[in-house]
């Protein structure tokens, strides 16, 4: 019974450092209403379109039993591993397989305060151990690192939370491992931290090597222990490391194919928060980031400052920390030069360039700022520890650098004064009531002494009382600051269509069962990775490891893309683009059917309509040679344009398929906007008033039968709407430039496009529109649906097919080449030809043929291989080690 008590003690203290961020976090959804307690969700921004499409895609992979190393579901077919290396290798992701369909959102709702909850308990358990502490003081200091405001402004992304969770962890493994010779801590969390998370790891990685650097010198042994411990941690690192080498190599040569691949190191001295790259200029953007360090400010989801807070108790103590004298001068020395080097990686471009994987990151900059959280809490929680040897001087002194840093901020509210000052105050009387202030006379009797050392233990008992209140309090009001400046998501029609999109795909599955491969898509997108989310081989993605030459290939093609967001979206577009995508079936999810004699409606489910495509070529065609020398990457802003000397190519047809509408049937009539450099091809700069907002309407008059489509070029991200006749098609938020399908038109038919512009703006507008020829168009289709791939087996990582090619020429495919896929023609290895620098095809004769690709990850293998090896030596080690113990201790 007392050995259950004390374990019971023993692990008292760390369960409530989880429970407190857990519980707090769930509190507060049930009062915002999130899921899983309400109608709106915590899906914010990439969560939205990324994280959970990508979760429920890869629950349904490992419950299907479908590959892991390559996937068809997002984007035209990428490389799973380096996406799972980076989204989704959490092992709480594993456990999604236990828990029913209708309840993985809740779960994946519940993941973010698990995860932050770990990151208390964790931090608990470091200072446990490497302070032999058990006492509510862990549990505190703990929640302050799982609520800090770097976990709370970049929680929603959810795969980075895993990795900030084992920092602790890795942090006492380092220590053990150097302190006591104990290894299997270090590898084993240094491995998790790195695969579950390669990007937050390398953060991991670098701060492993500035904390052994820094024990070293605050724990001098002299040059051969230095060598020894820097050797025993540079094996280990490298086995731990090498371990992951099954999931991280895949992710390092996808990460090749990617835009960040072509990233460049800045030149000359440049800062990322400064008005001026000098000198006064660094140190105003050091006062700035010092200034983000207090509370009451709303965190950074998205762009602003380093987010740094981790509490008020922290500033004030880590000050502390350096006056006492308790704690040799290096210690100090070391604290302080980690927190101005990680100030200083905020604002010097070239360290930050290097410590986001030598690239710049797109949005959520300083990304590895909770490593400055994480030491200031460590010099805290020294400090705290020596709480009973505080002078009156230390004490006032760290008061008034810590108010100094409340003055930092340049703006201020009344709250921001409230929330700090407050428990500023609050926190200095804690500190003060313990204080003696009157000593015993020499000749005092034993009475006196007693009564003085027992108000000296009372006031330390309510001194520690009041500083757990106030740090509940102040907990309390971060989780509030935090929840009035975070916005939900309504996810009533997520995903869109629900029930009726659910339906609507297996009903499309029903159909067809013997039908190997093809592609879906939704008219108009809701999330950039809806084929993952609604489980369907669809178009669309948007991912850090998009391939870059894909991204190229469909913005020539005229859907939304761009290599610096990492993403390629299809909205129903034209279809000569549809040709070279392997699309047949189109989900409107919103009651709204425009007219297409391209597209039959084949089947609806309440207000979601099913379109199969009637001009639909499968996986891959026969089109002429000349196809390979097509420029995409070049090709000019109006796809319309481009496709039809893409149309030419491929198929020999002469002439264009598309008519561009311009002159006399293309006005522009601004609406309290002033417009400029207007020209016949439907090219504008505009002007709105600093106090109105305005609108552009561009009116086409049809003059010929066909389909209309836009092509939409933007300079402000504002919203626009179709019209056709007098009706409303629909309307969109502009992203980024694409091209969209508007309806059929007969002559003397009226398009608009209706542009809102907002206050005091000013930007141009590019529109154009055109007619597609239906004659010519068909005459191109049919030419290249003479001779189509015929698949005969279709698996994750293995296409076959036969065709009857009617001439020489090139097969087409819609497989994006990563480097990994392989051919044959006729059993024999065939060179792949890439079109437009992305899409696979094979150079064929006249005659039949049967083609076979395979996808073969050599990095995969190789990194395999070195994982069974790191793991094999790794175990070696171990029980070399565990067998030397077992000796000293029978000795």
């Amino acid at each position: 019974m007392k050995n259950l008590q004390k374990t019971n003690r023993t692990w008292l203290f760390p369960a409530l450092a989880f429970l407190a961020p857990f519980l707090g976090m769930c509190i507060l959804m049930i009062i915002r209403g999130f899921e899983p307690f309400g109608d709106t969700s915590m899906l914010y921004s990439d969560m939205y379109h990324q994280y959970y499409p990508f979760f429920v895609s890869f629950r349904r992979a490992i419950l299907r039993g479908e590959s892991l190393i390559y996937t068809w579901n997002i984007g035209m077919g990428m490389d799973y591993l380096g996406l799972i290396s980076y989204y989704l290798a959490s092992p709480l992701n594993l456990l999604s397989i236990l828990v029913p369909e209708s309840l993985t959102l809740e779960y994946f709702s519940l993941l973010m305060p698990i995860k932050l909850g770990l990151a208390s308990l964790f931090f608990s358990l470091f200072l446990k151990n490497l302070f032999r502490k058990n006492d509510p003081s862990i549990t505190f200091f703990g929640v302050f690192y799982g609520l800090c405001a770097w976990a709370l402004g970049y929680q929603w992304n959810i795969m980075w939370l895993d990795t900030f969770a084992l920092l602790p962890l890795v942090a006492l493994g380092t220590v053990r491992l150097l302190r006591d010779r104990k290894f299997l801590l270090y590898t084993l969390t240094l491995f998790l931290s790195v695969v579950t998370n390669y990007y937050i790891g390398l953060f991991t990685c670098i701060f492993v090597a500035l904390v052994f650097f820094c024990y070293e010198i605050c724990r001098w042994g002299g040059f051969k222990k230095f060598f020894i411990d820097l050797g025993l941690i540079a094996l280990l690192s490298v086995l731990a490391i090498g371990m992951t080498a099954f999931l991280e190599l895949p992710a390092f040569a996808a990460l090749q194919t990617t835009q960040s691949s072509v990233n460049k190191f800045p030149q000359g001295f440049k800062l990322n928060i400064a008005d001026e790259n000098t000198w006064m200029g660094l140190l105003d953007a050091m006062k700035q980031v010092a200034g983000n360090m207090n509370g009451g400010i709303e965190p950074s989801f998205k762009e602003g400052l380093p987010n740094l807070y981790c509490g008020v108790i922290t500033n004030l103590l880590a000050i502390l920390f350096l006056t006492c004298k308790q704690v040799k001068l290096r210690d100090k020395l070391c604290s302080v030069f980690l927190l101005v080097f990680f100030n200083l990686s905020f604002i010097i471009r070239q360290l930050d360039y290097i410590w986001h994987g030598f690239h710049f990151t797109n949005m959520i900059p300083y990304r590895f700022s909770f490593l400055y959280s994480f030491v200031m809490l460590y010099m805290a929680y020294r400090a705290f520890l020596l709480r009973k040897s505080f002078k009156l001087w230390q004490i006032l002194i760290s008061l008034a650098l810590a108010f100094g840093l409340i003055l930092l901020p340049e703006e201020k509210d009344l709250s921001y004064w409230l929330y700090n000052c407050a428990l500023l105050a609050l926190y200095a009387v804690a500190l003060l009531l313990p204080l003696q202030f009157r000593v015993p006379r020499k000749n005092a009797s034993l009475r006196v002494v007693k009564r003085i050392c027992n108000r000296r233990r009372y006031r330390r008992a309510v001194s520690s009382i009041l500083l757990a209140c106030i740090a509940v309090a102040e907990i309390a009001l971060n989780l509030f600051n935090f929840g009035s400046a975070f916005t939900g998501t309504i996810i009533s029609d997520y995903p869109r269509g629900t029930k009726y999109t659910a339906s609507m795909i297996r009903y499309i599955k029903e159909r067809e069962e013997d039908t190997l491969f093809y592609r879906t898509e939704a008219t108009h997108s809701q999330t950039l990775n809806d084929g993952a989310l609604n489980d369907y081989y669809g178009i669309s993605t948007f991912t850090s490891s998009a391939n870059v030459r894909v991204t190229e290939f469909m913005k020539a093609l005229g859907y939304g893309a761009k290599n610096t967001y990492n993403r390629y979206c299809f909205e129903e577009s034209s279809p000569v683009a549809n040709l070279f995508l392997n699309l047949k079936y189109m989900l409107e999810r919103q009651d709204r059917v425009e007219e297409n004699s391209y597209f039959d409606q084949v089947h609806s489910y309440g207000k979601v309509h099913l379109l199969e495509n009637n001009a639909y070529l499968p996986l891959g065609f026969l089109a002429e040679s000349q196809l390979i020398n097509v420029d995409f990457k070049n090709a000019p802003s109006n796809s319309m344009q481009f496709e039809n000397e893409l149309l030419r190519v491929a198929t020999g047809i002469s002439g264009d398929v598309w008519t561009m509408m311009t002159d006399s049937c293309l006005t522009i009539q601004p609406k309290d906007v002033t417009l400029s450099n207007q020209t016949r091809t439907g090219y504008c700069t505009y002007q709105t008033a600093a106090n109105e907002s305005g609108n552009v309407i561009y009116r086409y008059l049809a003059d010929r039968a066909g389909l209309v489509c836009i092509d939409l070029d933007l300079s402000k991200r504002n919203n626009f709407s179709v019209w056709k006749n007098g009706e409303l098609l629909y309307s969109e938020s502009y992203s980024i430039p694409q091209t969209l399908s508007v309806a059929e038109v007969v002559p003397g038919d009226m398009v608009e496009i209706h542009l809102s512009c907002k206050q005091n703006e000013k930007g141009n507008i590019s529109i154009h529109a055109g007619v597609l020829n239906k004659e010519l168009f068909m005459e191109a289709y049919n030419i290249l649906a003479a001779s189509t791939l015929e698949l005969t087996d279709f698996e994750g990582t293995y296409v076959a097919g036969e065709i009857q090619c009617n001439r020489d020429g090139v097969l087409y495919t819609s497989i994006p080449q990563d480097g990994n896929w392989r051919a044959t023609v006729d059993g024999e290895p065939a060179q792949i030809v890439l079109v437009g620098d992305a899409m696979i095809g094979l150079l064929l004769s006249e005659g039949e043929h049967t083609v076979t690709f395979t996808y073969r990850n050599e990095a995969f293998e190789l990194g395999s291989l070195i994982s069974m090896g790191c793991l094999a030596a790794f175990t070696v080690v171990w029980q070399v080690q565990r067998r030397q113990r077992k000796r000293k201790i029978t000795e």
